[in-house]
């Protein structure tokens, strides 16, 4: 099936294009939305622009979208685009990388059908430790926000292999957070992928950690090597 891509960049979004060519699906074209609020319930807020790249590398059209951020506004605006690029994509089918957000699949599953696509999820419903060592394993990635309690600011920018997925799921358990950052408690972003043609070098990048415990990797330069 060709299918269209939501896509932020992430080891999530990005691990559910892996197992969809596994399966046999043609990603025909990415799409990434841009919020313009950093607390929007649907999409990452951190570095998505650079997901571009990513495009590029893949050799596939890549669309970013602006959306306001606001709730079920920005669903519905991400709709307006989905209907606009599955066109230009020949797209008969939308895949993310949803796992446990029922708050997201349901509402990608309400526009899939009203836009006549088919709503492909290959990580939905996985055992959350075992996807995140699966991917640990896949791709290499780094962690660009870590929100939840137990996670402090070395974490900024750490590569994530087999070891520090392991680390993670110490952790998780630890203070009660989702292992694969399901519910925002850390974001990431994909560095090199059997899927990347050239892999993403961060050029330069910038810290910002709040006395409240969580902070964010700011990527201001990147390109592909």
């Amino acid at each position: 099936m060709d299918l269209i891509a939501l896509y932020t960049g992430g080891k999530d979004s990005h691990y559910a294009l892996i197992k969809a060519v596994q399966e046999g699906h043609v990603v025909k074209c990415l799409l990434t939305a841009e919020p313009g609020r950093q607390d929007s319930y649907m999409f990452h807020a951190v570095n998505a622009r650079w997901a571009l790249l990513h495009g590029q590398s893949m050799g596939l059209p890549h669309y970013l979208i602006q959306v306001s951020g606001v709730k079920e506004r920005e669903v519905e605006e991400l709709g307006d685009a989905l209907a606009k690029y599955k066109r230009e994509c020949g797209a008969e089918g939308v895949v993310t990388g949803a796992i446990a957000s029922r708050y997201q699949k349901e509402r990608v599953d309400r526009l899939a059908e009203r836009l006549g696509l088919r709503h492909i999820s290959p990580l939905w419903g996985k055992n959350q430790e075992e996807l995140l060592l699966e991917e640990a394993e896949a791709e290499e990635f780094i962690i660009v926000a870590a929100m939840a309690m137990g996670l402090d600011e070395r974490w900024l920018g750490a590569r994530v292999g087999p070891e520090e997925a392991r680390r993670l799921i110490e952790l998780s358990r630890r203070y009660g957070f989702s292992p694969v950052g399901e519910g925002g408690e850390f974001e990431t972003f994909v560095l090199r992928s059997p899927l990347l043609k050239r892999s993403v070098k961060i050029l330069s990048a910038e810290k910002f950690w709040s006395p409240s415990g969580w902070g964010y990797l700011l990527i201001k330069e990147a390109a592909l090597s």
